[in-house]
């Protein structure tokens, strides 16, 4: 949807002319154009009133002596506390080396530490991986 600012823009007779070929179109009916231009003073109304509620809080909330905005003192929402099994700890410790583990192989061997991953479990994966890495020669520092 345009922003106000972008129709403000636009000429009344251009807006009137679009608003017409919207209702042509099919785009829109008469009735949704009614309402809404019947909508408008109300919705002023309202905005109006939000606005001399805040200003009435504002010059209150000076009155009182403390700055206008949320409450001083929120009160904090526990948090629900995070509980792991022994069996997912493991498993991520497992993920964990594995990802090392490939971290160190380049290419072929990486494609041969992911195949066994798959067929044998990443257990057997971080093995052939650190096998696969001491084996290969060690980088010029």
């Amino acid at each position: 949807m345009p922003r106000t600012t972008e129709l403000g823009k636009i000429p009344a007779v251009d807006l009137a002319y679009a608003v017409g070929r919207l209702i042509q179109e099919g785009k829109t009916s008469l009735a949704e154009v009614r309402r809404f231009a019947e909508e408008r003073p109300a919705r002023i109304a309202a905005l109006e009133r939000e606005l001399a509620t805040l200003k009435a809080g504002h010059a209150a909330a000076k009155t009182a002596g403390r700055p206008a905005g949320p409450p001083a003192a929120a009160v904090k929402t526990r948090k629900r506390k995070f509980t792991m099994t022994a069996k997912a700890r493991a498993a991520r410790k497992r993920q964990g080396q594995y990802l090392a583990a490939l971290h160190r192989l380049k290419g072929v061997e990486r494609t041969r530490v992911k195949a066994v991953a798959r067929k044998e479990g990443v257990a057997k994966a971080v093995e052939l991986a650190r096998k696969l890495a001491k084996a290969a020669p060690a980088k010029a520092a």
